[in-house]
């Protein structure tokens, strides 16, 4: 049991990590998108967005189900290898399948996304191979190292990939070392981070062992988080790239990566407030999940800061959208436009999260598939129309109201 000074120390450090992190993430994409202009993105943000929407697929929430059964880790750990071993490789398989199929399909439109989805998903089958290790990691709440070795990777991969442009490398320099948040998924991040969280918490390859006992309850737990997560939380968020990449704008020549430009400002309330937190409440919010009191207690304070927080970073770029465009060449500036359209996702999503976040801490994985469900189906409804009806402008509006809808079902589910 961690001593509740590490628990505070722990949280200290995800925060200043992940600021950290996310400061040098934030300048070095600036300038490397700067130097790339949005035409090199365009094409690579499709094969992105196909890899995220079907590596997803291999997770079991792994991640959480360990530390929902923490108490008795001792007993499947292994188990918890072989699980995860086994769907990560059959999960990297039929990514590099969809790819290959694309790139027969259309060779000279899927060349290249198909490029990004092949190394994309042999870079993420090595991580997923830690998550075991991960995991044991945040459940002694070694956020302090775990904060190293992301903020580490995360600066060099994106060092790389601008070293990389400006010395020629064009479109290899976003697979060598990724942009924004998305430097987790490319080659020297997976390097480096898999390496240092391997190193940390070793786990035993070979035999792979596998308890059927606690494989049906891994699997029984993960199995609506595969769900909730795999395939609808992926969908919400990216359903809208999907269908912009194969309707497209005709006003924009490179719309996609504009507007991929434009929500990752965006996403820069969640990132640097719900998403970090979100590393170190979810292993709290498990930590607590028996004592109802305490955990009512944890929620409140920590949506608080979450609400806050975010809040106040969404009007700061709503407020400055064009003066954070005019940093880069003029060939960005129409995502100004964007960045405004999306104020409804940027304020909505922080709380979404962290909701989601409890849910998933106290088991209630089936709550969670519900909602997302719901938030699911009016996304497939609405995104089209929208798009269809004004474009990328109607598109940013629907995800607000995508959020909209997820923030209502998770309140009305924490009440329940």
């Amino acid at each position: 049991m961690s001593s509740p000074h590490k628990i505070v120390r722990s949280f200290f450090y995800t925060i200043g990590s992940g600021y950290a992190a996310r400061l040098c993430s934030l300048v070095i994409t600036f300038l490397l998108k700067d130097e790339l202009g949005p035409e090199v993105f365009e094409l690579t943000v499709k094969g992105q967005v196909i890899f995220i929407l079907l590596s997803s697929l291999r997770d079991f929430g792994w991640l959480h189900s360990l530390l929902h059964f923490q108490d008795r880790v001792d007993e499947f750990v292994q188990t918890h290898f072989a699980l995860n071993f086994a769907f990560s490789l059959a999960g990297f398989l039929l990514t590099c399948g969809v790819g290959c199929g694309l790139y027969w399909y259309q060779p000279e439109t899927y060349a290249w996304p198909a490029v990004v989805i092949g190394a994309f998903s042999l870079f993420y089958f090595i991580r997923s191979l830690t998550q075991t290790s991960e995991a044991l990691l945040r459940m002694d709440f070694e956020f302090g190292r775990l904060g190293l070795f992301h903020g580490l990777a995360t600066v060099v991969a994106l060092a790389s990939a601008l070293s990389a442009a400006w010395y020629g490398w064009g479109r290899w320099s976003l697979v060598l070392g990724g942009w924004g948040t998305f430097s987790v998924f490319s080659g020297v991040y997976t390097l480096i981070y898999a390496s240092a969280v391997w190193y940390s918490r070793p786990i035993r390859l070979w035999p792979l062992h596998l308890d059927w006992v606690w494989a049906r309850r891994l699997l029984g737990y993960g199995k609506w988080f595969w769900l909730a997560w795999g395939v609808l939380l992926n969908f919400i968020w990216y359903y809208d790239k999907l269908v912009l990449a194969f309707i497209g704008d005709e006003r924009y020549e490179a719309g996609l990566a504009l507007y991929d430009h434009a929500w990752w400002l965006m996403q820069f309330p969640t990132a640097i407030i719900a998403h970090i937190v979100f590393a170190y409440t979810n292993t709290l919010y498990s930590r607590y999940q028996a004592d109802r009191d305490r955990l009512s207690e944890l929620f409140s304070t920590m949506m608080g800061i979450i609400f806050r927080g975010s809040a106040f970073v969404a009007l700061l770029l709503l407020a400055n959208a064009y003066e954070v465009m005019a940093l880069l060449k003029t060939e960005w500036a129409a995502a100004a436009p964007m960045m405004v359209w999306l104020a409804g996702y940027a304020f909505l999503r922080p709380l979404f999260d962290d909701g989601i976040g409890l849910l998933w801490a106290v088991g209630d994985t089936r709550r969670t598939a519900r909602i997302m469900g719901a938030q699911a189906l009016v996304a497939l409804l609405i995104v089209p129309a929208a798009i269809l009806w004004k474009g990328v402008e109607g598109l940013a509006y629907s995800m607000g109201v995508v959020a909209a809808v997820g923030v209502g079902g998770v309140f009305i589910g924490l009440k329940r």
